[in-house]
Parts: structure tokens; sequence; C-alpha cells
């Protein structure tokens, strides 16, 4: 199934899509971030255009779990639900934007490029670790067998 990842920031929302077996993900160009509605559609179109078959949104947690960020993200996944028929499901997104940076940065990036690649590279981060945990599933499920 394909999978479009969001890394949704105050401005911007990077996001990541994978190949329809779940193999490999790939950055897309971020897109403005002008609300939560806004966002979900411009998902739908996505979502059409590219045959995705679920959505996966990076949660900031917090100690307190009710931050800026947090709020922003729980109003943008009740809009994708709200709005879109697939699955939406969400992924602990702590330290992807700091690993984005790092990877850039090892990459050799000049860092005036970094903010129209952080996000979509986070979101990428956020698309592999929700692969990851799926291929987990599969394979414990497939060993119980």
């Amino acid at each position: 199934m394909r999978w479009l990842a969001l890394d949704v920031g105050s401005r911007r929302v990077g996001l990541a899509i994978c190949d329809g077996e779940e193999r490999v993900a790939t950055a897309l160009h971020p897109v403005p971030f002008l609300g939560a509605e806004a966002l979900a559609a411009t998902v739908a179109g996505i979502v059409g255009e590219r045959e995705v078959g679920g959505i996966v949104v990076g949660v900031p947690i917090t100690r307190g779990g009710e931050g800026r960020g947090e709020a922003r993200v729980a109003a943008v996944v009740a809009a994708l639900r709200g709005r879109i028929g697939v699955p939406v499901a969400t992924v602990d997104e702590r330290g992807t934007t700091a690993e984005a940076e790092r990877l850039l940065a090892e990459a050799g990036v000049p860092r005036k490029r970094w903010d129209g690649l952080v996000d979509g590279v986070a979101a990428k981060l956020i698309l592999e670790m929700h692969l990851a945990s799926r291929w987990q599933v599969r394979n414990r499920a497939d060993g119980q067998r």
C-alpha cells in the first residue's frame, strides 16, 4: 500500500510518499500550512493523484501533552479523518527534525537550502518509522503461523 507522511509545522508541512510495496520512501516538496482544513483539502488531492492508501502524521509529544504543536497536529488528524476515506495513523515524531538536519549536514547540503528540504526529510523519517513498524508486525504474524 502506498503511504503519505506529513510533518506538520507552523509554516510548512513536509511530505513523503512510499512505493506500493512499502519499501522506498521519498521526500516531496513541502506545502504551506494554512490551517487544518486547507491542509486536508491539499492532502485529499495528493491522495487521489498518487493513489495513496494511507496517511501517517508525525505527532510532537511533549511532557504536558498540550503543546501548540500537538494541538495543531490533532486538528490536522481530525480534519484528515473527516475528509479523506483512507486510514490515518500517527507516529511519535520526536527527534526527526534534528535527525533530518544531521542528514542534510552529513550530505553537504548548504544551510541556506535546508528550509526547503528539512521538512520533507523529516516526513521521510516519519514514514520510514511507520513502515518499519508495519514490517515488524507482519514478520511477527508470519512467524506465528
